[in-house]
């Protein structure tokens, strides 16, 4: 039976619900949903092959090293428009939205949807008689790319990311350039935690604009439950949304067309 869950819109916080900003014109470049079947001692399993041609004719290519900073040695194959990705992970898989020549982010709404056609492919496929494989961490990560020339010029400009520190380690004489930083935040009531990356990079030729990627990543456990699963998806993409916001100072949520969500 195909998975089919609603989405929710806004989250409680204490005793305030709470819904998303919206942005007209956002810096993310990729979005990604993804789903931990075994633990990390053990290894998730699937026929690459079977997979590609359970996920449907808009699957044609071939699975491909991940080559960002994801950690162990994951495949990725993207769909013919070069917009979509299913990965495989060493625990499970995951789906995502990728944005990096400027396509128009189509929602999340959309991506979830992909999501649950991907998750449901690959239960088709899986060897034995368990076809439903049994969720046990659920994971949402925002990529946000943002060149020189936008809301900064120079390192002294990156206060617009209010976690960052002017002139770390001064003493030391640090240099800005090539900064990394990384910070992680339980989140309430044990639902897993935030990780957020801060980093520069500098550009390849003299044609080419340094930019700054932000990075933001929430996970929390699934007691093998879908419903838990796609709950848990909503709730990360509201922290990780509204994270974002209150992370970004006032003139750089205005650059990027920042306004309430519509109901």
């Amino acid at each position: 039976m195909p998975t089919t869950l609603p989405v929710r819109y806004g989250f409680v916080s204490g005793s305030s619900h709470l819904t998303p900003p919206d942005y007209a014109h956002p810096p993310l470049i990729e979005c990604w949903l993804g789903v931990d079947f075994v633990d990390s001692l053990e290894q998730f399993e699937v026929d690459p092959t079977a997979l590609r041609e359970s996920l449907g004719a808009e699957w044609f290519g071939s699975w491909q090293t991940v080559a960002d900073d994801t950690p162990g040695h994951d495949r990725q194959l993207e769909n013919v428009m070069g917009d979509r990705a299913v990965r495989l992970t060493s625990c499970g898989f995951a789906y995502g939205w990728l944005g990096h020549q400027g396509e128009r982010y189509p929602r999340y709404e959309t991506i979830r949807d992909g999501f649950v056609t991907a998750l449901d492919a690959i239960r088709r496929v899986t060897p034995g008689t368990e076809r439903r494989l049994s969720p046990k961490r659920w994971s949402i990560r925002y990529v946000n790319r943002i060149p020189q020339g936008t809301v900064w010029v120079t390192t002294g400009d990156w206060s617009f990311f209010r976690l960052w520190q002017p002139v770390p380690l001064a003493v030391w004489d640090a240099d800005s350039q090539g900064y990394k930083g990384r910070w992680e935040f339980p989140l309430p009531a044990e639902r897993g935690t935030l990780a957020i990356k801060f980093r520069h990079d500098s550009g390849q030729t003299a044609e080419d604009l340094d930019e700054v990627r932000i990075m933001l990543h929430a996970k929390g456990p699934v007691d093998g439950v879908d419903s838990e699963l796609f709950e848990g998806l909503d709730y990360g993409r509201e922290v990780v949304v509204r994270s974002f916001h209150e992370l970004i100072a006032i003139d750089a949520q205005n650059y990027w067309g920042a306004s309430d969500r519509l109901p």
